[in-house]
């Protein structure tokens, strides 16, 4: 599953791709097209695994998640939660389609409509976001309008703009380490121009010769003093991973 700085695996998560890297090009001489074909391909691998630690904020109050996920491929992705609270609640996706499983009710409920709007396990993070796993490059047009040092790193800042039907943030601002290709910051817009979400990369770590982004912040700009930190651990890239992990009957495991 693609998850990338956009939203995390998934969910969370969170969005990777399968795919190839790139070799190394003066980063002076790229269009802005190339630095966000750079920045996809920096965020691939064909499956992973990792625990995961959740921190919603809501104004004075904070909750802890955690849980362990699973990613294959662009439409495959399982997480367990593991915290006492939600201990055994589950979340598969399979290509379009998202359930959640409820072991309190042992109830499987699949997420649609107007529930996709909702944050997943009350966090930042909407169901919507989860479903998001097209590269950024298939879906926005993009410009170059400027740089500007982040948290002391130089970053291409990149306006995106999409006019396909169904992209749930037709305008994005991304700032994009000129070094490792990675998004620092990203500005998530309505159509109407109004700002939704704000993302920023708070840690990263060195895997298979990329920057894996491990630390994330979301907050949600229409709730007041909302955030959701993603952190992710034990990072296995590539794993070897049970088929029977991606359906329906492993809620019931």
């Amino acid at each position: 599953m693609k998850i990338a700085q956009r939203a995390l695996i998934v969910f969370l998560a969170t969005i990777f791709s399968l795919g190839l890297g790139i070799a190394t090009i003066s980063a002076q001489t790229l269009s802005a097209e190339e630095i966000l074909t750079r920045v996809d391909a920096n965020q691939v691998y064909s499956a992973i695994y990792y625990e995961g630690r959740m921190e919603i904020v809501s104004g004075a109050r904070v909750k802890v998640k955690t849980m362990k996920a699973w990613a294959e491929g662009e439409d495959k992705a399982f997480i367990e939660f593991t915290n006492p609270e939600d201990r055994g609640t589950k979340m598969l996706r399979l290509k379009d389609e998202l359930w959640m499983y409820f072991p309190s009710e042992r109830d499987t409920v699949k997420i649609s409509g107007a529930m996709l709007r909702q944050g997943i396990m009350g966090s930042d993070f909407s169901y919507q976001d989860a479903m998001s796993s097209e590269e950024l490059s298939e879906l926005y047009t993009a410009s170059i309008s400027g740089s500007e040092i982040l948290e002391g790193r130089d970053c291409h800042i990149l306006e995106l703009r999409s006019g396909a039907s169904g992209v749930h943030y037709p305008r994005r601002k991304l700032w994009v380490d000129k070094e490792h290709f990675t998004i620092l910051r990203g500005e998530l817009y309505a159509k109407s121009g109004t700002l939704l979400k704000v993302l920023r990369v708070l840690g990263t770590l060195s895997l298979q010769g990329r920057r894996f982004p491990s630390v994330v912040e979301y907050a949600d700009q229409l709730k007041k003093n909302s955030k959701t930190l993603l952190t992710m651990d034990s990072i296995v890239i590539n794993p070897s991973i049970d088929p029977g992990r991606f359906s329906l009957q492993a809620f019931s495991r």
